[in-house]
């Protein structure tokens, strides 16, 4: 076996029986030295470039049948059908192969076309209600289920953004387009939606150790997913409180902000203690990056316009530096110790 294949999977067993408490502290620590990260992750950096040519694959398929063909939507849904054909059928070749990546990512390129089509044939056969939402509930419906079957974990990670968008698509649809970001009204039900994900991705772990070892770290989908729909509502209600009525003005009180900062702040030191305490960076990462937005939006929201642009902006430069040279310097100490 790869030595660096071996190092990832001796690290990634000692984290799990860290965070089954299998293993104390000092131990964990004495092992995982003995098992050094290496510096580039060169198998990681090819996934990410698969994954980019699907994208810029999937981009390239309409750029030239736009081309070549004269550009209509009855054309456009043959050339998207036969793609998605076509990338199943080749998913179906490899699947006795070791190619794992290319398949996921082909696998990819066939769910992004399966949304083109929806949207298509939305077009085509559009009554006029303007409900563009319903056709990202159509695909998560099919894309989700496709993800699990095919055990590809790029596919759930897809379903997870459409629901993002349909989640807050048919909120804005029904209230006429309000005033958040993808008619974000009602943040709170943003954030019920990610508690509900998050309790979701911890039942989907303990399964994986029995039923569903297949398909072993799904569960960070649905935990990222729940984590970051939950922090984007905490970061709306921040700022404007929580509109009680997707179809009528809110008017938030200065408590009534003190108290969702509070709030906000609280999610982010539980995560970075449990991240801290079952070694899980996903959540380490999370805290500390929503806790920075956190301060950076205390900052520019209340302080920054007291001081005047010049000097705001000098001081915002000179914290990011620090901040910037502070972690760099506690990567540098880690490398070297390892």
């Amino acid at each position: 076996m790869n030595p660096r294949r071996m190092q990832r999977i001796m690290r990634n067993e000692l984290g799990t029986l860290r965070r089954e408490g299998l293993l104390d502290a000092s131990t964990y620590d004495d092992l995982l030295a003995l098992y050094p990260s290496e510096r580039w992750d060169f198998s990681s950096l090819s996934r990410w470039f698969l994954i980019f040519g699907a994208v810029a694959f999937i981009s390239g398929v309409f750029i030239l049948g736009a081309t070549i063909f004269e550009p209509t939507l009855p054309k456009l849904a043959i050339l998207l059908g036969v793609l998605i054909a076509a990338c199943f059928y080749a998913s179906w070749v490899l699947r006795t192969r070791s190619m794992t990546w290319t398949k996921r990512s082909i696998e990819l390129v066939s769910g992004l076309a399966i949304i083109g089509l929806s949207f298509t044939l939305g077009v085509i056969y559009s009554s006029g209600s303007g409900n563009w939402p319903a056709l990202l509930l159509i695909d998560m419906l099919i894309l989700l289920p496709l993800g699990y079957l095919l055990r590809n974990v790029l596919l759930v990670i897809v379903s997870m953004i459409v629901f993002f968008a349909w989640f807050g698509g048919v909120t804005g649809y029904i209230s006429g387009w309000g005033a958040y970001f993808f008619g974000m009204n009602y943040p709170v039900r943003f954030l019920i939606a990610g508690l509900l994900m998050i309790g979701l991705s911890l039942v989907h772990r303990s399964a994986e150790q029995q039923t569903l070892r297949a398909y072993e770290g799904f569960f960070k989908v649905w935990l990222s997913g729940g984590i970051f729909f939950s922090e984007m509502a905490l970061w709306l209600t921040s700022l404007f409180g929580n509109y009680g009525s997707i179809f009528s003005s809110h008017r938030e009180s200065a408590g009534e902000l003190m108290i969702f900062n509070l709030v906000w702040a609280g999610f982010n030191v539980a995560l970075l203690s449990l991240g801290s305490r079952y070694h899980l960076r996903m959540l380490r990462g999370y805290a500390i990056t929503f806790l920075l937005i956190h301060a950076y939006t205390l900052y520019f929201w209340h302080i920054a316009e007291h001081l005047g642009p010049i000097l705001a902006t000098f001081l915002a430069g000179a914290v990011t530096l620090g901040l910037v040279i502070h972690f760099e310097s506690k990567r540098r100490s880690k490398s070297s110790a390892s």
